[in-house]
């Protein structure tokens, strides 16, 4: 056992601390727009802090320390490659704008109003199983995760001399499921995002000090020196000498091209994406999101660095071998890769925080599986289940059905967890996954959200193209895995990137041929003649040089001064990181940069990124907290509407057709 008594002190006091929190929102869920999408109440710095901590996850950190021990900087070098398309999308408000505009629950809500109900229905199906076989891993790598990390003890059976299992294991499941249900079941959206919120702000804080305790512990400059103890061609600093590798500079291609055309497509945070008080709201909660990112990778990157280090450098000889020890007894090879980094980190973290780290991969854990569970569930009832009723549901039924799915979904990946075995790494195995329904989602919704011709049939076609060639791509892998011991030749990641060109190209040849039919985006959108007094309409500047400017830099009528200078400061970092990945591209190609060249370059980039990290930390931090306390009051005075439901009339959403809304109260919780 890993664990002293503090470490487990500090574990309780947060975990009740998170618990009381949920408890107190129970009041706040009144009606089915409170639980799917907290009423559309939400400001913009708690969202970026709490749809951050749900992205990450316990799944995500464990596999960036997966992806920085196998190559270094290499993974953050050439993440650098998306910085411009990421700037566009920020700046534009790419996707996140107009959906918001759509005022819908659901992105099938939105399919349904701008396709059909058919469509609907079909790509809510499809959208709902890649997610749960997707999400289908999650589990198990945190409990692999805590197992490791806690030091806690193997029991196994075997079942029907079928199956083996570690009872430990499906210990550590089961409540870190039942705390994630809790969460969800307690008040809807409006528990998890305030749950969400405290949870990041814990880690944020806990990842700082994790960074002072590291850069005490081990010299900065050792740490950089001993990254250059490297097999020849597998170089730590250098992006252009690592070698044979599944995360070579084309895997962040693939990743750049899918950030641009799948944005917002996986629904995993789908509650997060419809809870903005307005369209620029949501906006500008994508624009704090980039810091919120550069506030936190700082110290999860320098964690597998370390642990390469310790493995690799002879000063820690006998560290290395208790390590190895601890790994020899894992018997996936796989599950062992994901486990280095966590191990090492029980060598070096004093008492207390081992404990603090445990809790912030037990905060990353329930973030992401409260939110996952309430994504899924509701996506099930809402986009399969609700467009068949010809009745609709009422309040009460409505959160009761809503509740059993999401159940539903966790018993599912509880089961999938404890039978599943994984044969690749994790990035590329959540890609194929997730393909089955981002192989054609993007088209589909991209042109959807900024065409009017863009035809049904055209997304029928996407949608079950990407999801063929998604579909075969597992089937393939694992044949290939079962037959040959080894892994397919065709990534998880080129497997993604063959479905979203294929299914792309034919939206738009099937779109462009034959009669076109013109859609009303601008009702869609509630703008022009459209437009009502329920949030301020995107107003273009005027006609002018500087009118110009500010329109091609994704500047509105809505813009405050501050938003404006949150715009300056996101684009100009963004351009400086940019700028520095280009400046270096070209330096190395033109003088042959060494190793140690590169890994200069490395330590006062990587300090001046530590310093930032502590004041985006605290930014976000006190604007979160003000927009927790408005959230409160908003919720508190809001007007609920019993018809906003998610449901579609004649292509409109039900609370827009209705003459009459009805108020709701539901106090079922």
């Amino acid at each position: 056992m890993n664990m002293h008594w503090i470490d487990w002190t500090i574990i309780a006091g947060v975990s009740c601390f998170f618990i009381f929190m949920a408890q107190m929102t129970a009041r706040y869920m009144q009606s089915t727009a409170d639980f799917l999408a907290a009423n559309r109440c939400a400001g913009r710095y708690v969202l970026t802090m709490a749809e951050g901590i749900a992205g990450w996850g316990a799944v995500s950190i464990v596999a960036l320390m997966q992806i920085y021990y196998q190559v270094g900087f290499a993974a953050d070098w050439w993440g650098k490659i998306g910085l411009p398309i990421a700037l566009f999308m920020t700046l534009s408000g790419w996707v996140t704008y107009r959906f918001r505009q759509t005022r819908v629950l659901t992105m099938a809500q939105f399919f349904e109003v701008r396709y059909s109900r058919r469509f609907r229905c079909v790509a809510g199906t499809i959208c709902w199983l890649s997610g749960i076989i997707n999400f289908g891993i999650f589990p198990a790598i945190g409990a692999n995760f805590f197992m490791n990390f806690c030091g806690f003890s193997s029991h196994e059976v075997t079942l029907l001399n079928l199956f083996t299992i570690d009872l430990t294991h499906i210990l550590i499941m089961i409540i870190l499921l039942a705390i994630s249900l809790y969460f969800t079941f307690t008040g809807g959206q409006i528990t998890i995002m305030i749950t969400d919120f405290f949870e990041s702000f814990f880690c944020n804080i806990v990842l700082l000090i994790l960074l002072i305790v590291v850069l005490t512990t081990f010299s900065f400059s050792d740490l950089f020196d001993g990254l250059l103890i490297a097999d020849e061609g597998k170089s730590m600093v250098n992006p252009f000498d690592t070698g044979e590798t599944n995360f070579d500079p084309f895997y962040f291609v693939i990743v750049t091209i899918g950030m641009f055309y799948n944005r917002m497509s996986w629904q995993g945070r789908q509650g997060y994406y419809v809870s903005a008080k307005s369209a620029h709201e949501a906006k500008m909660a994508g624009v704090l999101g980039n810091f919120r990112a550069w506030s936190v990778m700082a110290g999860l990157i320098i964690l597998p660095l370390v642990a390469y280090v310790m493995m690799h450098h002879p000063n820690y000889t006998e560290q290395a071998a208790l390590v190895n020890a601890k790994l020899s007894q894992i018997a996936d090879e796989e599950v062992r890769n994901q486990m280095i980094t966590p191990i090492t980190m029980t060598l070096y973290l004093p008492v207390g925080m081992i404990g603090a780290f445990a809790m912030v991969m037990f905060a990353s854990f329930v973030s992401t599986h409260d939110t996952y569970l309430h994504s899924w569930g509701s996506i099930f009832i809402q986009d399969v289940v609700l467009p068949l009723r010809k009745k609709p549901l009422t309040p009460k039924q409505h959160i009761r059905w809503l509740r059993r799915s999401i159940f539903g979904v966790a018993v599912f990946i509880f089961l999938w967890s404890a039978f599943f075995n994984q044969t690749t790494e994790i990035l590329h195995l959540l890609a194929i996954t997730g393909a089955i329904w981002q192989g054609g989602a993007g088209a589909v919704i991209i042109g959807g959200l900024y065409t009017r011709w863009g035809k049904t049939s055209a997304a029928y076609v996407a949608l079950f193209v990407g999801s063929i060639i998604a579909t075969g791509g597992i089937i393939l892998q694992n044949i290939w895995h079962a037959k040959y011991d080894e892994n397919f030749f065709i990534t998880g990641m080129e497997f993604y990137f063959i479905a979203i060109t294929t299914s792309t190209s034919l939206y738009l040849i099937i779109s462009l041929i034959g009669r076109r039919r013109q859609f009303n985006l601008d009702k869609m959108l509630y703008r022009g003649k459209y437009a009502d007094d329920k949030e301020a309409e995107d107003k273009p500047t005027a006609a002018s040089f500087k009118g110009t400017l500010k329109k091609y830099c994704g500047i509105t009528s809505e813009f405050t001064w501050m938003d404006k200078l949150i715009y300056a400061v996101s684009s100009g970092y963004t351009l400086l990181l940019f700028g520095s990945f280009v400046v270096m591209n070209i330096v190395a190609f033109c003088m042959d940069l060494s190793e140690k060249g590169w890994a200069i370059y490395h330590f006062y980039r990587f300090g001046f990124t530590i310093i930032m990290t502590f004041v985006f930390t605290v930014w976000l931090g006190i604007g979160g907290i003000r927009d927790i306390i408005r959230l409160f009051q908003d919720l508190k005075n809001v007007t609920r509407d019993a018809t906003d439901d998610g449901r579609v009339i004649e292509l409109t959403n039900r609370s827009e057709s209705d003459g009459n809304n009805t108020q709701v109260t539901v106090s079922e919780n």
